[in-house]
């Protein structure tokens, strides 16, 4: 069975930008530098001295100037396979889904395309952290990640339930509900059906109602916690038919899971949200909240870039080329000369809903590449 970008877009989303938040809450504040050879590693380092040391995987490149992206498979600085290696198997996985834009070395950029074609990456190699790394001369180069350090905590219903919400700011997602079906499927969230065709996530520490519209998109939220009442019982009974305790039922499939302290805890969006043209920024959660999603992400490509005080303009920029395909020597990223970092003044830490104040352009956006 074959899928289209979108759909794999779709399925990668928010599990994507859950891990994105995460991933930038640990790196805050942290200068970073990436190394080429055949031992790539990515390290930042805190200015308490905290390193987080990381494995890179180049999937690609984009150019500003060229107004291209090229996979990392075409491997036009004959990086080693340690360093490109990983997108072969994009390459591949592409070719058994016949999935075009996966298996053309190079093509037009658009506002969006770097980003989604990150996303169809980490569907098909199931690396979860992303990171593009501003190289000079217009040239973004786009980076899986891996690090025990990235590992999901145990759900939350106010975390993934802003997860979602942050989600559809990213990029267009054209069905929501399989958008959430793939997400809760991969963080190992009990779900059940709603008489009025919703669906309620249970977690541990709560639930989380959703409405869908006729075009299977977000139309309301309803967030609860703590958990009580029926989705008590619905969470107790699918730990039981699961056969493991309540926590273990709601623990992420992220090898080295483990339970999130409180002060890790997100604020979900709670008030109306329309997801276009301008997603608002989350509100304060109260004990319930709904947060009504009025049109959708799929409606405007220019949505995830609508919204400044959440994502800023993207820090990142492309893959030269020219008819030779090789960039000149300053352009290249290699492991005896560091990647320049791209300006980072803005933590990506989960933070309270109650900052209402702009974001300056910084960590948030270069992590997710908006």
């Amino acid at each position: 069975m074959s899928s289209t970008l979108q759909d794999l877009v779709n399925r990668a989303v928010f599990y994507s930008t859950e891990v994105q938040t995460h991933f930038g809450a640990r790196i805050a504040d942290a200068e970073w530098e990436v190394d080429f050879s055949a031992d790539p590693h990515l390290t930042f380092t805190s200015a308490d001295g905290v390193v987080l040391r990381a494995r890179p995987h180049l999937v690609g490149s984009e150019s500003d100037r060229e107004k291209t992206w090229l996979w990392g498979w075409e491997n036009v600085n004959d990086f080693p396979d340690a360093v490109v290696g990983l997108s072969h198997e994009v390459r591949k996985f592409g070719a058994a889904e016949d999935v075009s834009e996966l298996t053309t070395a190079e093509l037009n950029l658009d506002e969006e395309l770097a980003l989604r074609l990150t996303l169809a990456s980490k569907e098909a190699t199931d690396k979860w952290a992303h990171y593009p790394a501003a190289a000079g001369a217009g040239t973004t180069v786009w980076l899986l990640v891996d690090a025990a350090e990235i590992a999901l905590p145990t759900p939350q219903v106010k975390v993934s339930v802003r997860a979602l919400m942050q989600g559809l700011t990213q990029t267009t997602v054209t069905d929501h509900r399989a958008a959430i079906a793939s997400y809760v499927a991969k963080r190992g969230i009990p779900t059940a059906e709603l008489p009025d065709g919703g669906l309620r996530m249970l977690f541990a520490d709560g639930s989380a109602d959703l409405s869908f519209d006729d075009q299977r998109r977000i139309s309301n939220c309803d967030l609860n916690a703590p958990l009580e009442g029926e989705a008590a019982e619905q969470f107790a009974a699918a730990a039981a038919s699961a056969g493991t305790p309540a926590e273990a039922a709601a623990a992420s499939r992220t090898p080295g899971s483990t339970p999130a302290p409180a002060a890790e805890e997100t604020a979900a969006p709670s008030t109306t949200a329309p997801v276009a043209p301008t997603p608002t920024q989350a509100e304060a959660a109260p004990h319930t909240e709904s947060a009504t999603v009025e049109e959708p992400a799929a409606e405007s490509s220019a949505a995830a870039g609508a919204q400044a005080d959440e994502v800023a303009e993207p820090a990142s920029e492309g893959t030269d080329t020219s008819q030779e395909r090789k960039r000149p020597e300053a352009e290249q990223p290699r492991g005896d000369k560091p990647v320049e970092p791209a300006e980072a003044e803005t933590p990506v830490e989960e933070e309270s809903a109650e900052e209402t104040k702009p974001k300056k352009k910084g960590l948030f956006s270069k992590l997710f590449g908006r």
